[in-house]
């Protein structure tokens, strides 16, 4: 969309460049009369100039970043990095990027502009080298001077679109009128052009419509300043009013006019300025200016006077009226009737003012025509009834290369690209819809003399003219445009397959949390479908169990850290690679069909030119399998070190528990146990012993008197090969009974202490023992909160469930085929109770109150050394500095109770036995 305009070939001496940026796009009336302004102010300088005019399309184009780096990519592409003399920008769009450019690439080039609103004035006398003309249409003041012309209004209805030049406009007409007295103002904005009609075809004579600029409609319509202003005429019962000259069209009553043509001469003569060195520092800003225009016809129809126009208005097909100039003398003409050089002095003084008036009727000829032969587009107009083209204008020679005498004789075929749908019947088929129903606005497929083929767009409407009806047809070439929008599909198209085939799930919402993109991945991992979630705000869906916001929703509303923390709370960081976005890990329990997985989320906001957030990306990573390994790997690597611990420290361990139980209440009952077991198997030891000293005396008396008989040796041996198997084999006993005893010391020393969740330290404990349950059907179920924590010895805690789970299997599950065992845990003030509780046989009301005493076991002699309730009694009072009870009824079950502090002593004496 790009246009060169050389005035000198390329090959000539060094020549001044100027560089001009529109906004818009070439064919919008507005622009191009800016550009011819400039032109007619340059063209004529020598030596000549360069002139390289491009245009940005943002009516077409919603101007971002990305945009902007394309563009100016282009521009360096096509023209190099050598700055130009000077750089021109008309409109607000052009203005920015032009200020851009100039930063990035060509730093200290003058930058002019023009139509930009005096709101920026501040803003930009702090930019060095700028100037330019503003585009300084008070629209308050022009709908105040309208309402006094027109006192009898009631309803002003106000038309503008969303661009940034009505909203201004809006801005300041509101403040100007709030404090007004008189007609009530209703904006009519942000809807499609059909509606809009419909509610200007509902207004009467009492009404004034005022139309600010209105280029793009709620549909995305792009119309230009003439479309919208016939659009509006064709609907209104009311008079319509305008605000710039290229909207003055056929219908319009008028208005204070700022000409496009006006500003672009202004910055041409700065412009020139620039270029003879001759302009002030720094750089001057001009105020624009606006002239009263209004149609004579519309004014007689909605029944303005004359009088109350401003003495420098223009009045547009104004008849000559001879007799009105001739009223105030006609009382002189009876008196001096018979006075012939009074009459011939009165006749000549009509004569005067008639031509006056004729002048005037051809000035307003002369200025209508004007806008004819002057309007950007091309224009042909057609006898309605017969279809011949009777009048076109410059543009449509250029455009089409028909010169006037030959269109005469043009059917609508003939500039038509005779391709399906764009044929004689169609052609004739709009026509007729004009004729029927009125302004029409449409896309065609055009065709030159020559036979190119181009893309249109047409604003097709109808007017009663003396000659009669006749149909008025104003045709832009689009064809860029059109190029344009293809490449942008096809940009589109290619970003949306590099978001479809990422192998991370993506997912994307805009400002209003509306979700705009759902990848195929992100199906894989939610189970959900695009089609069913794109347009809405359930971007939790698949991710969580109820709705809840998610983190790209968190940045959309502006990641306020209470939101953060009610969310998410510490599990969020900054992400090291992208700016401004935030990561994080979690287990997602309600995805993969609710057995949950562990999910690495990222998410970042997404902004405009302007850097306002228009949306946020996140991407969603499974981690399952890597966390679960590292869970696994570091569960192992404790065990391994546990066990390596356990094993070097075992002989410590086993000393320092028997000095400790010495100090124990119960030290009477620990002896005694310790007593009663060893004391077999050492007696038996010293039987043993004793008799084979006898034996070993008795024979060693034969062997010296020389009694001793061969069935006496072999005896004596027999003797005591049987008492060397009994010895060894009542002190292998012992050293078991006594490597038990060891297991029996807590060493606080080698505990290590540190902060932990119950519900990890619980899983950890039944993946270890998983293996005592592979060959029985027994079940366990937990109800733990997730975020109940301790400051303890985790160790000891697992040494006393693991106790638990082996009596449950060796004692409580005796002759039960499938047993259930249940955990849980809750928090009372500072302590944490921990139930453990099987469905065994229970205890007996008799052995409960011993079930904690050493040595203590109803499988004496069967494997039992009755200490594993004691050790963790130990555990629970000594190292976790807590209480520990035991209730059960047989048949029933077990339930223990652990009282434990949520932060464990240094020291705890233990408490009584329960």
């Amino acid at each position: 969309m790009a246009l060169w305009c050389a005035l000198v070939p390329a090959q000539a001496l060094e020549v001044a460049r100027v560089h001009m940026i529109a906004s818009y796009h070439a064919g919008m009336a507005w622009s191009d009369a800016q550009i011819a302004g400039v032109r007619e102010q340059l063209q004529a300088r020598n030596p000549p100039l360069e002139i390289q005019l491009d245009f940005l399309d943002t009516k077409h184009v919603v101007p971002n970043t990305h945009y902007y780096q394309l563009t100016e990519a282009l521009l360096l592409a096509k023209y190099g990095t050598k700055p130009p003399a000077v750089l021109i920008a008309a409109d607000d769009d052009a203005l920015d990027f032009a200020l851009l450019l100039r930063d990035n690439h060509f730093k200290g080039t003058p930058v002019l502009f023009s139509g930009v609103s005096s709101s920026r004035r501040a803003t930009l006398q702090q930019v060095p080298n700028v100037g330019g003309v503003f585009d300084d249409l008070d629209v308050g003041e022009s709908l105040q001077q309208m309402l006094r012309m027109r006192p009898q209004t009631q309803r002003v209805i106000v038309i503008h679109d969303q661009s940034r030049t009505s909203l201004a406009q809006v801005e300041t007409l509101h403040s100007r009128m709030a404090s007004q007295p008189g007609a009530t103002i209703e904006y009519l904005t942000n809807l499609p052009v059909a509606a809009m009609q419909q509610r200007l075809s509902q207004t009467s004579a009492q009404d004034l419509v005022f139309a600010l600029p209105f280029n793009r409609d709620a549909e995305g319509h792009v119309l230009t300043h003439e479309e919208a202003t016939d659009l509006w005429t064709a609907a209104a019962k009311a008079p319509v009013a305008v605000t710039r000259d290229v909207a003055m069209r056929p219908g319009v009553l008028g208005g204070f006019l700022v000409s496009g043509f006006d500003q672009g001469q202004t910055v041409g003569r700065l412009a020139m300025q620039v270029l003879d060195g001759s302009i002030p520092t720094p750089l001057p800003f001009v105020d624009g200016s606006s002239h009263a225009t209004f149609d004579y016809p519309q004014m007689q129809r909605w029944d303005v006077d004359l009088d109350r126009l401003p003495a420098t208005a223009t009045v547009l097909q104004r008849p000559k009226d001879t007799m009105e100039s001739l009223r105030p003398h006609l009382p002189w003409l009876s008196v001096l009737f018979g006075s012939m050089l009074v009459i011939i002095g009165l006749l000549l003084h009509g004569i005067r003012v008639r031509h006056a008036a004729e002048a005037a009727q051809r000035l307003s000829a002369r200025n209508y025509q004007a806008l004819f032969d002057h309007s950007p587009d091309a224009i042909m107009v057609r006898d309605a009834d017969t279809g011949q083209i009777v009048q076109i204008n410059p543009r449509f020679v250029q455009l089409f290369g028909y010169q006037g005498h030959e269109v005469a004789a043009l059917h609508p075929g003939d500039l038509s690209s005779q391709e399906p749908g764009y044929g004689p019947a169609e052609a004739l088929a709009w026509i007729e819809k004009t004729r029927r129903e009125g302004a029409q606005f449409f896309e065609w497929r055009s065709k030159r003399k020559d036979g190119t083929v181009f893309w249109s767009e047409i604003s097709m409407t109808r007017f009663e003219m003396a000659q009669g009806q006749r149909t008025v047809s104003a045709i832009r070439d689009v064809t860029d445009r059109k190029q344009a929008e293809v490449m942008a599909k096809e940009f589109e198209h290619s970003l949306q397959q590099v978001y479809q085939n990422l192998p991370v799930a993506v997912f994307a919402i805009n400002a209003q949390h509306q979700i705009t993109f759902w990848n195929p991945h992100m199906t894989r991992l939610t189970g959900v479908k695009a089609e069913t979630v794109v347009g809405t705000t359930d971007t939790w869906r698949g991710i969580y169990p109820d709705p809840r916001p998610c983190l790209l929703d968190v940045l959309v509303d502006g990641a306020r850290p209470e939101d953060l923390a009610r969310h998410y709370g510490q599990k969020l960081r900054e992400s090291p690679i992208i700016p401004g976005a935030l990561e994080g890990e979690d287990y997602f329990a309600g995805m993969e069909r609710e057995r949950g997985m562990w999910i690495r989320y990222c998410a970042a906001p997404l902004r405009d030119a302007q850097g306002r957030i228009t949306g946020a990306i996140q991407t969603l990573i499974d981690v399952t399998r890597l966390k679960r390994t590292q869970t696994t790997l570091e569960e192992l690597n404790r065990d391994l070190e546990a066990r390596v611990q356990a094993r070097n420290a075992e002989l410590k361990h086993a000393m320092g528990q028997l000095v400790q139980s010495e100090k124990l209440a119960a030290l009477g009952s620990l002896v005694a146990g310790v007593a009663h077991e060893l004391n077999t198997p050492i007696g038996n030891v010293m039987s043993v012993a004793t008799t084979l000293t006898d034996e070993v005396s008795d024979f060693s008396q034969k062997l010296l008197s020389g009694k001793a008989r061969r069935s006496d040796v072999d005896k004596a041996t027999t003797r005591m090969q049987e008492a060397s198997v009994l010895i060894e084999r009542n002190a292998t006993k012992a050293a078991k009974l006594i490597n038990d005893f060891k297991e029996v010391a807590v060493d606080q020393s080698s505990t290590r202490r540190r902060r932990f969740t119950l519900l990890d330290v619980v899983n950890e404990v039944l993946t270890t023992t998983r293996p005592l349950f592979k060959n029985a059907r027994h079940q366990v179920s937990l109800a733990i909160p997730t975020d109940l924590a301790l400051d303890s010895y985790p160790g000891p805690l697992e040494q006393a469930l693991t106790n638990f789970l082996t009596n449950s299997l060796n004692h409580g599950f005796e002759g039960v085929a499938q047993g259930q065992i249940d955990i849980q845990a809750r928090l009372e003030g500072d302590e944490v109770v921990l139930e453990y509780a099987d469905n065994g046989c229970g205890i007996a009301p008799g052995n409960l109150p011993h079930v904690f005493e050493p040595f203590y076991t109803t499988k004496l002699g069967r494997g039992g050394s009755g200490l594993g309730l004691y050790i963790v009694y130990n555990l629970a009072t000594n190292v976790l500095g807590g209480s520990i009870t035991a209730h059960s009824t047989v048949g029933v079950g077990t339930r223990f109770v652990l009282r434990l502090p949520t932060h464990a002593p240094v020291h705890s004496a233990p408490a009584p036995l329960q």
